[in-house]
């Protein structure tokens, strides 16, 4: 098993700048043709930020759990994480598939396809993370000064979704439905998840479920180091769970990843 994990590093650490490339070509081309290009990685967030604050912020009148931040400030500093893990989720389990006729045509390191398809929206959430910070300043609203924590917090869903990608992608390859059916858990991942709706509000012990989410942690983490100024230490057992979950996710991942890629080329 750690065998994998070895193996896994190894190759995307000796293909790192190719798997940027990639990564930025990737980026690049998914507006390709368009009359907006890149400034649709901006838009369509954007639209869906619109529907969901009409949604909670006019039509429920939810209102944000702690200080004097507007909801459209808590919801955006929450949802744009959430739309890098859903883009990356997706198009990561998909990756090797889509990729299929590369990989048929030229030989490419088979652990960096979904590892490279989530940097590429990873570098997309870089410059909505811009557009949040833009959006929080020119509105009035203070930045708070324990924004420093903000990259632990971006490293650590990196490598729970690298984690996610290998095992999703291999399985993908093997069993063709599974994309199908982990939309569902996707849509179920967002409700449960303290994206546009405030949990404070919740029974005690329902809310200790839902934390165990790790995902929670996540989102949680932006808004507690970017909104609320909330240490690291102050919610050290859930950090502890979500690692827990992330390192295995990673470690059962890539031996996943490792037991089914030599017959990858024979189902694609």
């Amino acid at each position: 098993m750690f065998e994998g994990v070895r193996t896994v590093i190894t190759e995307n650490w000796t293909n790192r700048k190719r798997m940027l490339r990639l990564a930025s070509y990737e980026l690049k081309g998914q507006n390709s043709g368009t009359v907006f290009g890149f400034l649709w990685n901006f838009f369509n967030p954007a639209l869906q930020i619109a529907v969901f604050w009409f949604v909670f912020a006019i039509g429920l009148n939810t209102q944000p759990p702690q200080g004097n931040y507007p909801y459209i400030i808590w919801m955006i500093v929450g949802i744009i994480p959430w739309f890098f893990i859903n883009t990356a989720m997706t198009s990561s389990a998909t990756s090797i598939y889509a990729y299929s006729a590369i990989l048929k045509r030229m030989y490419l390191p088979l652990s960096i396809v979904p590892v490279k398809t989530i940097i590429s929206a990873f570098i997309g959430h870089l410059w909505s993370m811009l557009v949040v910070f833009s959006i929080i300043i020119f509105s009035g609203n203070p930045v708070n000064s324990m924004v420093y924590q903000l990259p632990y917090y971006m490293i650590a869903l990196i490598v729970f979704l690298v984690g996610y990608g290998l095992f999703a992608s291999a399985i993908n390859v093997v069993f063709k439905d599974y994309q199908k059916l982990f939309s569902a858990v996707v849509r179920l991942l967002f409700y449960i998840t303290p994206v546009v709706w405030v949990q404070d509000r919740l029974p005690e012990d329902l809310k200790l479920v839902l934390k165990l989410n790790p995902l929670a942690y996540i989102i949680d983490g932006y808004r507690n180091c970017i909104l609320y100024g909330v240490s690291l230490n102050v919610h050290w057992r859930q950090g502890l769970w979500f690692w827990a979950c992330a390192l295995f996710l990673f470690i059962y991942g890539s031996a996943v990843h490792m037991k089914f890629r030599k017959k990858f080329m024979d189902l694609l």
